[in-house]
């Protein structure tokens, strides 16, 4: 399949931009997007053998496109418009954290 075979979406500190793609190696795609990514990247959900579904999400969460970074790109309250049973398949526990809006913690120094 064209773009791969598992559908992700990946969350992005600091901001909380959330990106929904798809991917035969999500693992390798996350640090691919790590290494051009100023703020560090977590993945909220894996859905084996759902890449094909990326278009009908991205059509989903079109409304949500931040202007902030380039491609496939939402604000994190785009969540709400996936599918339920993809919805049911998030990291929960990052997802009702807000782990991204807490500030890092201080460096410790001499």
């Amino acid at each position: 399949m064209k773009g791969g075979t598992h559908l992700y979406i990946l969350q992005m500190d600091r901001t909380g931009a959330i990106k929904v793609g798809r991917s035969d190696d999500v693992e390798r795609r996350l640090k691919q997007l790590q290494t051009s990514c100023p703020y560090s990247l977590i993945t909220l959900l894996v859905a084996p053998l759902q890449g094909h579904r990326e278009r009908d999400v991205h059509h989903r969460m079109h409304s949500y496109r931040t202007a902030s970074f380039h491609g496939e790109w939402f604000r994190e309250s785009a969540l709400a418009e996936l599918p339920e049973d993809l919805y049911e398949l998030l990291d929960i526990e990052f997802v009702n954290s807000d782990w991204w809006r807490k500030a890092p913690e201080p460096a410790v120094g001499p």
